[in-house]
């Protein structure tokens, strides 16, 4: 999927650099249809949820003639899906590799909310610098739906599209082990899912010229490290 990327370049000298995406015409078929296919798709699930979005709605999205595509490419449903995480986990790991190299020359890594903008910031500046909600919008799909039904993500397996995203989460992991592996894992779950709604429901809103971007951001890391961080809650007895 090389061949489909292009950049952009960021609006700071200082930021990384987030690829963007375009269908290369001079690419072969094959590939062309199945880049299709996945920009598609990750509207589709993105907008309507993952299970609403049957495979023939996606073909046509794609304008394949064939309403077999999806199959015949990806194998099914999973399949595209895991293509889509693969793509833009791609997209953003060279950004987390930089965040995570200027960690190391700081001492940073036990800083969480340094950990915290090497996990998000790559998926913020998709959004700023190219208007791109739609994997966003579907990570959420996939939170709320099938990730809770064992389906995997690249940071779940050895991919080489997540090297970055995985060493950050382990991390944080070691620096909030005293929550406990199912505590700590819960929790971030839903500062991503946090995350997530700050931006798909600025996605939504009417343009503001007085509302920061980064200011929002910025805003939703100090949430996501407060609510990571939080002491452990515990049910107490009405007496």
């Amino acid at each position: 999927m090389e061949a489909y990327l292009f950049m952009r370049h960021a609006k700071k000298s200082n930021e990384a650099v987030i690829p963007s995406f375009q269908i290369d015409e001079s690419a072969g078929k094959r590939e062309r249809t199945q880049m299709a296919l996945i920009l598609a798709a990750e509207k589709l699930f993105g907008d309507y949820g993952i299970d609403a979005v049957g495979l023939r709605a996606i073909s046509e999205a794609a304008q394949q003639k064939n309403s077999n595509a999806v199959q015949y490419h990806f194998g099914g449903k999973l399949g595209l899906l895991k293509a889509i995480f693969e793509l833009r986990e791609g997209q953003l790991q060279p950004a987390r590799a930089n965040l995570l190299a200027q960690g190391e020359v700081q001492g940073r890594f036990r800083d969480i909310r340094f950990l915290l903008r090497v996990c998000f910031e790559p998926n913020f500046l998709l959004y700023r610098d190219h208007h791109e909600i739609g994997y966003l919008k579907l990570h959420a799909a996939y939170l709320s739906t099938h990730r809770p039904r064992g389906v995997q993500h690249p940071v779940d397996y050895d991919s080489a599209n997540s090297v970055s995203y995985r060493q950050a989460i382990w991390l944080l992991g070691e620096r909030l082990a005293y929550l406990g592996p199912k505590r700590w894992m819960s929790r971030l779950e839903s500062v991503g899912t946090m995350f997530l709604s700050v931006f798909i429901q600025h996605s939504a809103r009417k343009p503001d010229p007085n509302t920061s971007l980064d200011e929002l951001f910025e805003d939703a890391i100090e949430m996501m490290a407060a609510a990571l961080t939080a002491p452990p809650g515990y049910r107490t007895p009405i007496s």
